[in-house]
């Protein structure tokens, strides 16, 4: 309780800042736990999804050349030299000397498709004589090919291709050496069309390096990997990582396409699936560190984002408060004077907002209070209070000057630089504008006059407009102009131009001799009109008694004073672009 009485005790400002820190964090915190979260799912199904796709295009690659290698050996089934060879072979003998030809012309069709296809290692043809053919394969010893298993294998399945991937013992050797691990072997019998026996055994090895090649074109990670395992478990393909012998069958034979297991006290997660028709299974083994390492910098980077914007969010609200708190400060420190006697003060308030609303409430108050005090004197001090009238209204403007210097002078005392420069523009604002009852003042005063006003409006809309006044010709400072004519020009671009823009708003004024005339121009880059409404204005500027102008009042007035006291050849122009500002031409004779 002692605590939320001493929070209460503290000032708006503090408050407000808390109030404000707690909501942003608070609501920065949800944001970025959810974000966190959904992110993190992200990862995980955006990595799950590419796996499951490199895991089809592996896939594909493989089937594919199966398929091709399949194809191939259909079709050298199916080759009338080799049939011939074959159906030759079962009823002679190798010595014979009509094998020759036969021989050879199985050679070139051997050729053929291994030319054709690089991924070939080479192709063997056995007949039950234990006769051959091959262009790139031999036997190692004297021992019978047709004794050997993947012989046997096929022999014993006439009608299937056979992939054969871990032979043992071969009794074959190649031309550039390769050994039986470096290949998968696919095996065919050819069978004797009258009979249906088993004539022979073609023999296909395809270099593993292109399942190698169609893996290795995938991207895991840095420690992701491949492998590929036969129908019994075995080890067709896998990269040199020791993570491959720690992986227990057992854990495949689950069911589940997808598992998570730890290795080595480091997580992974086991994605596989099969090639259906020959029972091997493709298996995808990556860290799950890898996929959190994006969640970790991401939440590195909220952590970052949240610092920076708590920062940004506790200046604002500084600024926001101090902007809430400063007016009521100036309204106490008002009433506290107003306490000790000081009843000509007002509050001045820039907005109209409940603190401005306060404020002209208090100054009515004021106001009250001194028309009270005003009448109990009045009967007492008549006679006085006329005659003081009198002289009043004879040193006004020299009072309001005096007052005005008095305030400069304050604040200047006080350093308060930014009440000085508005003082000297609303003292020169108002001593232009009186010019002792002249209607005619020189341009360079009129030029003053609406810098002063500019001046006093840049305090008003701090940050939100600036000016340019360009360099006032040396042979037309002196010219005489009707004043008060850009005031109410510099006033219409602010409030129907530059403060329905969003952004800065920025104002030049230049003056020029052209074509035997004094052009004044008033040029904003706020909001600018449509072609249609800047008909209306136009219009307005003519014929402002017209409801549907009166968009174009200010115009309008100085428009009619100019032609009232020069004539109808001089009076404004308007020029408007839509989102691109305006320009208004003021004409006035030299």
């Amino acid at each position: 309780m002692e605590f939320i009485q001493r929070f209460q005790n503290r000032s708006i400002r503090f408050k407000l800042l808390i109030y404000f820190v707690i909501i942003i964090l608070i609501s920065i915190a949800t944001l970025s736990a959810i974000g966190t979260t959904v992110y993190k799912r992200s990862i995980e199904d955006t990595t799950n999804k590419h796996t499951i796709q490199m895991m089809g295009q592996v896939k594909n690659n493989v089937i594919h050349y199966f398929n091709e290698m399949e194809n191939i050996l259909a079709y050298l089934a199916n080759d009338d030299k080799v049939t011939a060879f074959f159906a030759a072979a079962a009823e002679a003998n190798a010595a014979d000397p009509g094998q020759a030809p036969l021989r050879a012309d199985v050679g070139k069709v051997i050729g053929i498709y291994e030319n054709r296809h690089p991924e070939i290692a080479g192709i063997l043809m056995v007949n039950a004589a234990d006769q051959y053919v091959s262009n790139k394969l031999d036997r190692m010893i004297r021992d019978p090919l047709t004794s050997e298993s993947w012989y046997k294998q096929a022999a014993s399945n006439p009608d299937e291709v056979l992939l054969i991937s871990k032979p043992i013992g071969r009794n074959i050797k190649a031309e550039h050496n390769y050994s039986a691990d470096q290949v998968l072997s696919f095996v065919q019998a050819i069978k004797d069309p009258a009979t249906g026996g088993v004539l022979g055994v073609i023999l296909l090895d395809m270099e593993l390096s292109i399942i190698q090649t169609a893996i290795e074109s995938v991207s895991l990670g840095k420690s992701g990997f491949v492998y590929i395992t036969d129908a019994q478990g075995g080890i067709v393909y896998s990269p040199v990582n020791p993570i491959v012998y720690r992986i227990n069958n057992e854990w495949l034979e689950s069911g589940y396409t997808s598992i998570e297991k730890t290795i080595n006290n480091r997580s992974y997660q086991i994605m596989q699936d099969r090639f259906e028709h020959i029972g091997w299974k493709i298996v995808v083994v990556f860290p799950f560190d890898e996929a959190k390492s994006f969640v970790i910098k991401w939440q590195f980077y909220t952590v970052v984002i949240v610092l920076f914007t708590v920062f940004l969010a506790v200046l604002v609200s500084w600024f926001f408060t101090n902007s809430i708190i400063k007016p009521v400060r100036k309204l106490r420190r008002i009433m506290q004077r107003v306490e000790e006697g000081e009843l000509h003060l007002r509050f001045e308030g820039r907005s109209k907002d409940e603190i401005g609303q306060l404020g002209d409430s208090f100054n009515k108050m004021v106001q009250e209070i001194e028309q009270l005090i005003h009448m109990v004197y009045s009967e007492q001090k008549g006679k006085r209070e006329a005659e003081l009238k009198v002289l009043q209204e004879q040193i006004k403007p020299h009072f309001l000057y005096n007052t005005l210097d008095t305030i400069q002078w304050m604040a200047q005392d006080r350093d308060a630089d930014d009440i000085v420069e508005i003082v000297i523009a609303l003292t020169n604002l108002f001593r232009i504008g009186l010019s002792r009852g002249n209607e005619h003042i020189p341009l360079e005063d009129e030029i003053k006059h609406v810098e002063s006003y500019l001046i006093i409006q840049m305090m008003r809309y701090e940050g939100k407009l600036s000016y340019q006044i360009n360099e006032l010709p040396y042979q037309l400072k002196k010219s005489k102009v009707l004043k008060l004519i850009l005031q109410p020009l510099v006033e219409n671009a602010i409030y129907h131009g530059i403060k329905m823009k969003k952004g800065k708003g920025h104002i030049r004024i230049e003056s020029e001799a052209r074509d035997g005339k004094l052009v004044l121009s008033v040029i904003d880059n706020g909001l600018g009109m449509k072609p249609e409404q800047l008909e209306i204005i136009r219009q307005g500027v003519i014929h402002v008694g017209n409801p549907e102008h009166k968009d174009g009042f200010g115009l309008f007035n100085v428009n009619e004073r100019i032609r009232l006291t020069y004539g109808i050849s001089y009076g404004i122009e308007v020029h408007s672009e839509y989102e691109a500002g305006t320009r208004v031409e003021v004409f006035l004779p030299l």
